[in-house]
């Protein structure tokens, strides 16, 4: 009697979930064949690629095969996962960005790590302070060129998807990664929401201070172009409105 796989919740969260109908697919697969095709891979025991496999076969008991990989430690499992993914999963443009900043994450904790265990503090010294003017740092640019290499998207699309990431509502974030919608379109309803803020303010202001009155007797024209701007301004908001729906 083998020792059933072990499943760790920081592994499978590694792991982009299958959608419902992949899901269904891979079930209805198996148990046509009544056979798991591919191996559980392991790590010491616990499942690093097959979960959703494991859970059907354990589910309908199929017998499966397990191959236990000799990985040094647990930052190489997961590092084996995010590397697995990107090479098997057919994952969306969204995903693969995820699955290589995850990547890209760990690379800096390991780093940091490094330095805490090797660095030494830097000797004191009574030199004056460089007073060279230092070049144009492009690493930033680099970091994210190389990243989107790394997702095979256009550093365009890697650059959008992070500012979806960052300011986009969970909800929002979710329908990009699950593929519902497309970075693209996400992008632009952020942007659609900031444009809409800023007329929403302006209109504000005008209504609240009324510019215009003051201009009804002294000066028509100045008058009849206030209230054009603050027409004009409703229409961008109402049509900003349908943009961010």
């Amino acid at each position: 009697m083998y020792a059933l796989p072990k499943i760790d919740p920081e592994f499978r969260s590694l792991i982009p979930p299958l959608l419902p109908d992949e899901r269904a697919q891979l079930e209805q697969n198996i148990l046509l064949s009544r056979k798991c095709y591919d191996a559980i891979v392991l790590w010491e025991g616990t499942i690093i690629d097959g979960h959703n496999r494991f859970e059907i076969c354990e589910k309908h008991s199929i017998e499966f095969e397990v191959i236990d990989l000799p990985l040094k430690s647990r930052e190489e499992a997961k590092a084996w996962i995010i590397e697995n993914q990107l090479a098997r999963r057919n994952l969306n443009e969204a995903m693969r960005i995820e699955m290589v900043l995850l990547k890209e994450e760990m690379l800096k904790e390991k780093a940091k790590e490094n330095l805490t265990r090797g660095g030494r503090p830097r000797k004191q010294t009574n030199e004056k302070p460089s007073t060279k003017v230092s070049k144009p740092d492009f690493k930033r640019v680099d970091v994210q060129k190389s990243l989107a290499t790394d997702a095979d998207v256009s550093i365009g699309t890697f650059s959008r998807y992070t500012q979806v990431k960052e300011h986009a509502p969970p909800e929002l974030l979710d329908q990009v990664k699950s593929g519902q919608i497309k970075i693209g379109t996400a992008h632009r309803i952020l942007e659609t929401n900031k444009q809409l803020r800023k007329a929403n303010k302006m209109y504000e202001y005008i209504l609240d201070s009324k510019p215009a009155e003051g201009y009804k007797e002294k000066d028509p024209e100045i008058y009849e172009k206030l209230l054009g701007l603050s027409s004009l301004l409703d229409k961008l908001i109402n049509k900003l409105e349908g943009g961010a729906k």
